[in-house]
């Protein structure tokens, strides 16, 4: 039995076997990815799970009220960083920003988003003792979390987010660069996306970039180069096509608590030029064309690179070994 929003409906399951999953908060970027992933899982299986949440923001009133719905379930998952309290025999946790756990050194970066993120990193840590089971998405976040928080190391786990290509790759005859960034305040979008079209001008390289921001995402000097192409906000089903279709992808961002262009560019066999780090090789595997963000000529090494083909990993990041692992009680 699946439900949405606020009616939850438990009378024919067993509450010790019934699983209950909140998927309140953000539906952009890769939140939105995720959950297209979930749809598909349970689109398969219709009476597992039992899903709150569907359209609302993250406030206490919905943390106090998915409380109450929990009530009398056996597993309880949290996807959203912020765990269930007190509800549920079994509560699991997936922390998936990188945001709430940063270095000394990073800590600038929180200056530029709202007050309300800000005031809710506290209650994002304090709630993580309350899980059973914490669920990160590469190791580079499990060492973030373990270093704020030491004692989560015996119930925290590793598993990356699944990914699943909708198809064989299909490269367009013109050769186009998917840059496929969500802006926000810590992506470094737009000095990385100058150093990438100053590259390909020098090196005359043919290639369209496609980005998906909005034209006032952009300086005028990136908005309207005869390269880029603006797409704004993607939704999931065009991008999946774009990425069958790109010759390469471009993702300069660093701080992120997974990376899923870095995945699918994996699954679908597309060069990935992204700066190179233990996450990034992690991720992306041999798609990975590395490169030091503060050396031009690494980049255009890294634009260079894109011409070698990548073998496309379509089960790297399978979407049902992901959700049995983290919607099966007693695991």
């Amino acid at each position: 039995m699946t439900t949405t929003a606020g009616t939850v409906r438990t009378a024919t399951v067993p509450a010790q076997r019934a699983v209950l999953l909140d998927i309140a908060g953000s539906e952009l970027g890769g939140a939105a990815r995720w959950r297209a992933e979930l749809e598909h899982y349970l689109a398969a299986r219709p009476d597992t799970v039992t899903v709150v949440g569907q359209g609302r923001r993250i406030t206490s009133s919905w943390l106090l009220r998915r409380e109450r719905l929990a009530q009398g379930y056996g597993l309880v998952v949290a996807p959203n960083n912020l765990s269930f309290a007190v509800s549920g025999a079994e509560r699991r946790l997936l922390l998936r920003n990188a945001l709430h756990f940063l270095h000394p050194a990073e800590r600038h970066l929180l200056a530029r988003m709202p007050r309300a993120f800000q005031a809710k990193i506290p209650v994002v840590r304090r709630l993580v003792a309350r899980a059973d089971l914490v669920v990160v998405p590469c190791s580079a976040m499990a060492e973030r979390v373990t270093r704020l928080l030491p004692t989560v190391g015996r119930r925290l786990v590793v598993r990356p987010h699944p990914v699943t290509p909708v198809g064989p790759r299909r490269p367009t005859q013109t050769p186009t660069i998917l840059v496929p960034v969500v802006p926000g305040p810590y992506k470094n979008l737009v000095p990385q996306l100058r150093l990438l079209v100053g590259m390909a001008d020098r090196a005359g390289h043919p290639a369209r970039i496609l980005v998906t921001a909005a034209p006032a995402d952009l300086p005028v000097d990136l908005r309207e180069h005869e390269r880029i192409e603006t797409l704004g906000i993607v939704a999931h089903d065009r991008l999946a096509q774009l990425w069958r279709t790109a010759t390469a992808a471009f993702y300069p961002s660093v701080l992120e608590s997974f990376g899923y262009p870095l995945a699918e560019a994996r699954a679908y066999g597309v060069p990935v030029i992204s700066p190179v780090s233990a996450q990034s090789v992690e991720i992306a595997g041999p798609a990975l064309r590395g490169y030091d963000p503060n050396s031009p000529r690494s980049l255009g090494e890294a634009l260079a690179g894109i011409a070698e083909p990548v073998p496309a990993e379509p089960r790297a990041f399978d979407r049902d070994a992901y959700f049995d692992f983290l919607l099966t009680p007693g695991r």
